[in-house]
Order: C-alpha cells, then structure tokens, then sequence
C-alpha cells in the first residue's frame, strides 16, 4: 500500500502548488486532487494549466493518486433540476478527459444524495443512470469511477454499495471505500469482507464514535475509536494493496507555513504507524 493525501484537507486558498511541495517534503508519495469550481485548475479554466499541475507532479516527485470526480455535493446528480443533473455529467465528462494528462485511472464520485424531496427510490434509479451514462467516456479515456461512502443518506452499508455497483456490473465501476465515514454506523473492518475487489481505492480518517455521528466526531487518525488494526488486517485479507489516502482537514485558513509543515508531518507519521499494522 502506498501513502497519499487528499489536497482539499489543506486550509482553504492554499495554492495548489504549495500543498505539492509540502506533502512531497513531509513524505507522501502520492496526492489526490479536483478541478476546482473556477481559477486555477478548474472545470472551465485554461487546459494549460493541466500541464502546470503534471510539472508540479514532476518536479515534486508525487504521484496524482486520483482525482475527484467534480464537486458533486453542490452539483448533485440525483437533483430534481434536469438542468443540475445535465451540469453533473458535463463536470464528470470533463475531468474523465483531464484525468489521463495526469497519469490518473481512477476518480472518487459521489453518485447523489437523498433528501425531503428526492426519495431514496429516486436518488438510486437517478444514481444508476447517472452511472451508467458516464461510462462510454470511461470506456474511451480508462477512466475508472470509484464510488464513495459519504454522508448522503444513501449506501450506508458494504450490502448496498456492492449492490449498487454490481447492478451496474462494469469492471470500470468500483469503489472508493471511506474507511472512516461510517464508522457511527457500522465497524469499517466489516466492509473490506464484503467488498472484495470492488475497492479501487482507500480514504482514512480518525472517529470518534462516543461524539455520535456528527461532525466534531472527526479527529486525527489514529484517534478515537476505530479499530485500525482489525481495519488494516481486512484490507490486507482481500489482498489490497494500492493507495490509502489521509482525507483530515488542516483546521482554518489563517495558519502559517510553519504550522501547516508540523501538521502534515504529523499526519504524514501517523500513516506511516496505519500502514505498518
């Protein structure tokens, strides 16, 4: 298994380029990134910068781990708004075509969420066909969509997420397993088991299960209550051995170079304890 970070869980406005340098100096091998919404990098921007962030990749010696597949919590693809759910493919279809500029096969995808007025019935069928209509561009680009475990009020459980991607049945749909965002629910080490070779990719985070399931329930990884040897002991049962990326949030935006280096080390370590269990 090899060592990743997730970009986003830098303070917000931190350039892109700064969160390369600092998780190639505090020993990541590999970073997970997204177009961002507008600026540098992003969804509509300039395709030169592509070639920007693949010189960052190499002259930091990191490796883009994957890409998400938009951000699809305020795009979402079960929407009501045939409109908001047409902007979902576009944003996907367009990052399956940058992806492979980067050396990146795989993309974290949240399929939707159910709310008071999208029925879980509706956001699943939607969810599906969403999918589905994504993979052509994925078959043509080798693009493989990892679907997530998120807090959208649907696929909660390891019986449903591989109910969901085998009802697609496409070996370029698999999952991206959140080994942390249902530990209020359920124990993460009974997903693996489960899963098998569906999982494409890992995120890991720390949760406090005592807090219940609200957010201050996040904490640093090896913090609170997750099991991560029983954790580590199933992935390694199923025979996984790709990328496991630290998804912790850096704290607020007002944090100098200094103390952002300390943290990132920190997290760097404690990955490194996670993946010698």
């Amino acid at each position: 298994m090899r060592k990743a970070i997730m970009a986003n869980t830098f303070p917000a406005g931190m350039p892109l380029a700064d969160q390369f340098h600092v998780s190639a100096e505090t020993g990541f091998a590999g970073i997970e990134i997204g177009l961002a919404r507008e600026g540098f990098f992003s969804i509509d921007g300039d395709p030169a910068d592509t070639e920007t962030v693949a010189r960052l990749a190499h002259e930091t010696g990191l490796t883009i781990s994957g890409m998400l597949a938009g951000p699809l919590g305020q795009i979402p693809p079960t929407s009501n708004d045939p409109s908001v759910r047409a902007e979902a493919v576009r944003v996907v279809r367009r990052t399956i075509e940058v992806a492979p500029h980067l050396g990146v096969d795989t993309l974290l995808l949240v399929p939707g969420r159910v709310e008071v007025d999208v029925p879980y019935g509706v956001a699943w069928d939607r969810a599906l066909a969403f999918v589905r209509e994504l993979i052509p561009d994925c078959e043509r680009h080798g693009i493989t969509l990892a679907v997530e475990n998120v807090w959208n009020r649907m696929i909660y459980s390891p019986i449903e997420m591989r109910h969901f991607v085998e009802t697609i049945g496409h070996p370029l749909v698999g999952v991206y397993w959140d080994a942390g965002n249902h530990a209020p629910y359920t124990w993460p080490q009974h997903w693996p088991p489960v899963l098998g070779n569906h999982i494409r990719r890992v995120h890991v985070k720390g949760f406090n299960t005592n807090a219940g399931p609200t957010w201050p329930g996040f904490v640093r990884l090896l913090d609170g209550t997750i099991d991560w040897p029983a954790v580590m002991a199933s992935l390694r049962a199923i025979g996984y051995d790709g990328w496991v990326t630290i998804e912790i949030g850096f704290g607020g935006a007002n944090q100098s170079p200094a103390e952002i280096l300390r943290k990132a080390r920190e997290f760097s370590a404690d990955m490194d304890t996670l993946l010698s269990m």
